[in-house]
């Protein structure tokens, strides 16, 4: 097979794992018993848990989103009583975000729910020796440099 036709077949196979990506993060699931989270809301939880209250603009680099989309999904989570916004009391045009209680349970019970999820993923790869797999995260860098060079930063 030309090497060309091979670079076709790896977009083709990149574009369905791309779709399959999207329907993945756009399913809700229980992270914790009786709590459905979409995972970008359990990994906003995530980020914000171990170090306590963050600022808007920490969390959007931290998550590498824009401050918009932190704000909203501040907002959702708190409706849902996961966080809370209050001002920053060092500078009142900041606002920090806080885990509510219910929002460190869910942080606590996710870091058993993805040890398990991870070793479950790993399982598919069993076949993988750890060189292949190391091959395959080589092969995600380059693609994301090559992407990266037509996206407008």
């Amino acid at each position: 097979m030309k090497r060309m036709e091979l670079m076709q077949r790896y977009l083709e196979q990149k574009h369905r794992t791309t779709l399959v990506h999207e329907q993945y993060l756009n399913t809700q699931r229980e992270y914790a018993p009786g709590t459905a989270l979409y995972m970008r809301e359990i990994h906003f939880l995530v980020a914000l848990g171990p170090d306590g209250p963050a600022s808007v603009s920490s969390l959007a680099q931290k998550l590498e989103v824009t401050l918009g989309a932190v704000s909203q999904m501040a907002a959702r989570l708190e409706k849902k009583g996961c966080v809370t916004r209050t001002p920053d009391p060092k500078n009142r045009r900041r606002t920090l975000v806080s885990l509510t209680e219910e929002g460190q349970r869910l942080y606590r019970e996710h870091l058993d729910y993805d040890q398990a999820n991870l070793a479950r993923l790993a399982a598919y790869f069993s076949d993988f020796s750890d060189a292949e797999l190391q091959r395959l995260i080589d092969a995600e860098i380059v693609f994301q440099q090559a992407l990266r060079r037509h996206v407008p930063e």
